[in-house]
């Protein structure tokens, strides 16, 4: 069953079997789209199950719609801003690596892997330290490598925004990242 057709048996139907096929398809982008928002898995799957629940309440209250992750997108990002909101503190860092790289690179070297991880973990660690805001788009341009029109769209923001917060996203990560390893350059230089 593809997209459109799903979508029309739940706004006309309430039709739990089209909004399996919703969610089956766009579970995994939701997922990394909340723990790039969170900062840790088990309150992004939290999120998720929450935004799918109030989108498949809300569905049948609609009258159209087109697509359904920008939409859905709108959801889940209010619960995640809720979430972190309440809390008033994420988690200090990722510590799982976003994709999990030893499936994708077998023929790779075990020291090979241990670096990828490493360099996976450095650029959580440098994410985690920046805005929700910046986070999020820099997640939604190379993680999910979505297009300007695409992340404009599931942000409902135009496209010049996408890329002014692009830019200043982009500025903000190479500024932590050169932080992060002026200080563990000094420790190392000075010792703990």
């Amino acid at each position: 069953m593809n997209e459109q057709k799903a979508i029309r048996l739940c706004l006309k139907h309430r039709d739990p079997a089209g909004f399996e096929v919703l969610v089956v398809q766009n579970r995994r982008r939701a997922f990394f789209h909340a723990r790039a928002l969170l900062g840790n898995s088990e309150d992004a799957a939290d999120a998720c199950q929450d935004a799918f629940v109030r989108a498949f309440a809300a569905m049948p209250r609609l009258e159209k719609l087109d697509r359904f992750y920008p939409w859905f997108n709108r959801i889940l990002r209010n619960v995640c801003l809720n979430m972190l909101a309440r809390k008033k503190t994420r988690a200090d860092h990722l510590r799982n690596s976003l994709v999990q790289t030893t499936s994708h690179h077998s023929d790779a070297s075990p020291s090979d892997l241990m670096e990828l991880k490493e360099t996976q973990e450095e650029v959580w660690r440098v994410l985690d330290q920046l805005s929700v805001e910046h986070r999020e788009i820099l997640t939604l341009k190379y993680v999910h490598r979505f297009s300007y029109g695409e992340i404009a769209e599931t942000l409902g923001i135009p496209k010049g925004t996408v890329m002014s917060r692009l830019y200043s996203a982009r500025y903000a990560f190479r500024n932590k990242h050169e932080q992060i390893h002026t200080v563990c350059k000094s420790r190392i230089d000075h010792g703990p």
